[in-house]
């Protein structure tokens, strides 16, 4: 991995100047924003966005709608799946990380969305993804589409489901198997198996209920330490695997999220555990760790565990749940770390580096408790399993010019990060066009000709040795021959620090009067920006350039056209530019070294005394240090000795004044 530095110039005075004209009730740009924000393609593939701006057009499913049924609690997982799966279309997952229990995410419109809200992007909304979002509120999904931006905090885009099995060795697959079609998932969304047919490529391994010995279920130990797959358990199945070790190597334990095994369900039902809990939880039940993925849920879900031979679980007494074992929802029995719990997950043997496992009490979800407890409790584990896929998930990024012109050919490649190879590319466009190779990483593409500017969708799909698809979407500008006398060569935009450069060149002119250049945030209403003479007749190359210094958060559009000394205007091409607003002025922001083993170092060169505060978080999601210190002028060092702590791997590191994040970078612990 190459050594990371990132300058952030401006940070503490840029956070000066936004308070400053908050008091006198400026509205002034956010600080930060989210890569390639506007656009709702999978942000920064490698990290976790603050937030983004999501366009007019877009659709937000409202999962905070009560009271909650499988229809518009349980339908929108099927929605999710069926636009990843069948049609590459990204969704967005937006959690506000500071909520309270069924608190909001965002506001839109003067409605409050809530219970982790999911978004799809108008970039992606064609007349295929509306015609499946109109069916799936016909299946009761709830939701609206938006008519301005909304900025919304954004957890993760999905752009991938996870390969489920669920396991049939005790003949209950069916329990599992009435969630998915609850949820509307097809059969194909899942696998019937057990545990001696999972591979590495499976992602979530589902237990509904049985009686785990080491014979059936070793093949778990390797699973989740060295395929790194994800665990989902309910019933007494859960404490008879937490009991199970291998009788010829006693130090290979089933017990995942407790540090000696657990009390049995009944006895003599688990080994040689002898310690048994009472049947029946009991309450009052507190639910904790809001704001993360897996209690997206609505009110209460503890009435559906409220079933069957097992309902809720607690470590031995002598034991207890592992430091990093998330006890979602307890009862009112034992205290930490022995409380009861109804619902617990977290990293395999207290290793983030393994695999994830999660228990929910009861036989089955939906045969006690009220109707929203039971869409809650599924609802918890549909998130489960969302998150193994975020993190089983590989990414693919691409190389596409944003504009394009009949005649030409252009060179297309993909980058991939992280699966297993052999991949497979499927290039396509929404014009038609000739690729050099439409199966290959790298290929060309040679535009069709027509008759008037128009966009053209380029998608390539990547697809590994497990059958899993990753997708990159890019929207280019196809521009028709121009009838104008003037061979414009090239016309292109990008951003730089807070302003956007436009440069295009003509390779000859005839009776040219002038440019007019102008904006869009649709790519349909444009407006003026500027006119600049042209050169009148001539055969020599010409440059030209003009910055925008007031540019638009996200995707804007710009066109430019050509007038002749007749007065007859003419559309010479269109290009998109992204653009995300930074505060990169004065000062700088190093950590080093990166990756790092021992005592990484953040240095600030700022303006004056700040107050920062970090947080880190792994690549699942959880925080797993944090801490503040404060600036002086000049240079300041701080060294991180917690960090030393840190298990291998990476992680994302937020800093943050006056709670609004300022830079967000990704760091890696090596040994």
């Amino acid at each position: 991995m190459n050594y990371f530095k990132y300058s952030v110039t401006g940070l503490v005075f840029a956070i000066f100047i936004m308070r400053t004209f908050t008091i006198h009730g400026i509205l002034i740009k956010k600080l930060v924003a989210a890569v390639m924000a506007i656009t709702g393609m999978v942000i920064c593939n490698d990290c976790i966005a603050a937030t983004q701006v999501v366009p007019s057009g877009s659709f937000i499913v409202n999962m905070g709608v009560t009271p909650q049924t499988a229809s518009n609690g349980l339908k929108p997982y099927g929605l999710i799946y069926d636009l990843i799966v069948n049609y590459q279309v990204p969704v967005i997952w937006s959690i506000e990380p500071t909520k309270a229990k069924d608190g909001k995410d965002f506001t839109y419109n003067a409605v409050d969305y809530k219970g982790g809200t999911f978004i799809i992007s108008s970039y992606y909304i064609n007349s295929s993804v509306t015609s499946r979002i109109t069916y799936w509120q016909g299946q009761g999904v709830q939701g609206v589409y938006t008519t301005t931006t909304v900025t919304v905090p954004v957890y993760y885009t999905l752009n991938a489901f996870p390969k489920v099995m669920i396991d049939d060795l005790s003949g209950n697959s069916s329990i599992i198997i009435n969630y998915f079609t609850n949820a509307g998932i097809p059969s194909s969304g899942y696998f019937i198996g057990t545990p001696a047919d999972l591979t590495s490529c499976h992602d979530v391994w589902c237990n509904p209920h049985a009686d785990p010995t080491w014979a059936s279920h070793s093949y778990l130990y390797n699973f989740v330490t060295v395929s790194k797959g994800w665990i989902w358990g309910e019933c007494h199945a859960v404490s008879v695997l937490e009991s199970v070790s291998n009788p010829s190597a006693p130090f290979q334990q089933l017990n995942f999220l407790t540090t000696s095994g657990m009390k049995c369900y009944n006895s003599g039902k688990c080994g040689s555990i002898s310690e048994t809990h009472a049947s029946a939880a009991t309450g009052p039940y507190t639910y904790s760790n809001s704001s993360e993925p897996v209690m997206q849920f609505m009110s209460g879900m503890d009435g559906a565990c409220n079933a069957g031979s097992e309902r809720w679980y607690q470590p031995l007494s002598t034991g207890g749940w592992n430091s990093l074992t998330k006890r979602g929802v307890t009862s009112a029995t034992g205290t930490s770390p022995n409380e009861g719990a109804l619902l617990v997950y977290g990293p395999a043997y207290n290793n983030t580096n393994n695999g994830w496992v999660m228990y929910e009490g009861g036989h089955n979800l939906v045969s006690a408790g009220t109707v929203p407890e039971r869409v809650s409790a599924i609802r918890a584990y549909f998130n489960f399993v969302l998150l193994a896929a975020i993190t089983r998930q590989f990414q693919c990024s691409s190389n596409i010019p944003s504009g394009m012109s009949s005649g030409n050919t252009y060179n297309l490649s993909v980058n991939i990060t992280g699966g297993a190879g052999p991949f497979t590319y499927q290039w396509t466009s929404s014009l038609g066009g000739t690729f050099g190779s439409s199966t290959s990483s790298s290929t060309t593409y040679a535009p069709p000709t027509v008759s008037s500017d128009t966009t053209n969708v380029i998608k390539v799909v990547v697809t590994d040795a497990c059958g899993r698809a990753s997708f990159n979407y890019v929207h280019v500008y196809n521009n028709a021959v121009s009838p104008l006398p003037v061979t414009l060569t090239e016309f292109t935009g990008r951003p730089k620090e807070n302003v956007i450069e436009l440069n295009w060149v003509t390779q000859s002119e005839k009776e040219n009067n002038y440019f007019t250049l102008e904006r869009s945030t649709n790519g349909e209403t444009f407006s003026e920006l500027k006119r600049i003479s042209g050169a009148g007749n001539s055969t020599v190359t010409n440059n030209y350039s003009f910055t925008d210094e007031y540019p638009v958060d996200g995707i804007s559009y710009y066109r430019i056209k050509g007038t002749d000394l007749n007065s007859t205007e003419s559309l010479l091409k269109t290009i998109s530019v992204n653009y995300f607003f930074s505060t990169e002025e004065s000062n700088s922001l190093t950590f080093y070294p990166n990756p790092f083993s021992n005592d990484p170092v953040v240095e600030f060169c700022c303006q004056g005394n700040e107050s920062i505060n970090f947080e880190v978080i792994n690549t699942t999601g959880k925080l797993v240090q944090s801490g503040s210190f404060l600036t002086e002028y000049g240079t300041t060092q701080k060294k991180l000795t917690d960090f030393n702590s840190l298990e291998q791997g990476i992680y994302h590191m937020t800093f943050y004044s006056d709670g609004l994040p300022v830079k967000k970078i990704k760091i890696i612990k090596k040994q």
